[in-house]
């Protein structure tokens, strides 16, 4: 395994490449995730894949700029990671905000992706793929008024890492979810301030982020992928009716597609939570196509 920052594009983001002949499998984290979620995964790809990991542009090790924070922008992050490994194409697997990525990745540079595991990525803030069930007009107000609060809120500091780990231990302690993986996540997440404070990475993300998310129509994406795909939605506790509905419509956009529902999965945790169940989903519709 090697680890280390590499220059994709405008800026450098750490890597953990796992080198071998064959095919590459790379994994993108969730928003306000890195690399270290998929601890547990790895060694279930690593016997007959290249494994690659990669923190996203703001989070972990990688660079932090003020912008660049569209999927579009994200998504030539990492082929500017695979340019510098010497990857031609790869099996794409995203979790959330890395579905995302990983989908603009797919529809804008076919020849690169392999295929695509989307657990995320299955419906919109607004606009005909969206949860938000009003006109236009009242959502442009919503998301006018989501912007304001993001914008007026306070970032939140610790005064250790530690501190940030506990906080975290009794939040998801409290649903029975927290592990060493998370553990690890958190402490890899940890931005130092100037004045030796801690920060966690979607303080500083989730605004420039979200200024473009509550815009995304995803529809424009699926309609131009033309690698197999492979959607994994959440199981625990489950998607409503509206959420299902949308999901399909999207699917129906895909000319090569699968959905595979995991038993009890947990966006956009599973893959911390049980990663055998998770992990053996994407290597059965990998062996398949």
């Amino acid at each position: 395994m090697d680890e280390k920052l590499v220059q994709a594009g405008e800026i450098r983001m750490q890597v953990r490449d796992y080198p071998r002949d064959g095919e590459a499998v790379i994994f993108l984290h969730f928003g306000g995730g890195n690399m270290h979620m998929w601890r547990d995964v790895v060694p279930f790809f690593t016997d007959d894949y290249r494994v690659v990991l990669a923190d996203l542009r703001g989070h972990g090790r990688s660079d932090k700029p003020p912008g660049g924070y569209h999927i579009d922008r994200m998504a030539q992050d990492v082929v500017g990671v695979m340019d510098t490994l010497g990857i031609s194409a790869a099996h794409l697997v995203g979790s959330s905000l890395g579905s995302e990525v990983g989908l603009s990745l797919a529809a804008n540079y076919p020849k690169q992706a392999l295929s695509l595991v989307c657990e995320g990525a299955l419906l919109n803030e607004g606009g005909p793929y969206g949860i938000y069930e009003g006109n236009a007009e009242a959502f442009a107000a919503h998301a006018r008024k989501t912007l304001r609060e993001l914008e007026a809120r306070d970032e939140k500091t610790y005064p250790s890492v530690d501190a940030m780990v506990e906080e975290s231990a009794c939040c998801f302690g409290e649903m029975g979810w927290w592990n060493d993986v998370f553990a690890s996540v958190v402490r890899h997440d940890a931005i130092e301030t100037d004045d030796g404070h801690y920060v966690k990475s979607w303080e500083r993300i989730a605004l420039p982020y979200m200024r473009h998310a509550l815009y995304y129509n995803f529809g424009d994406y699926y309609a131009r992928v033309r690698c197999p795909v492979l959607l994994m939605p959440d199981t625990f506790p489950g998607q409503d009716e509206v959420e299902l509905d949308i999901m399909a419509r999207l699917f129906a956009l895909i000319q090569n597609g699968r959905i595979v529902r995991v038993k009890d999965w947990v966006h956009p945790f599973g893959w911390m939570l049980m990663p055998e169940s998770g992990s053996k989903a994407v290597l059965q519709f990998l062996q398949d196509i």
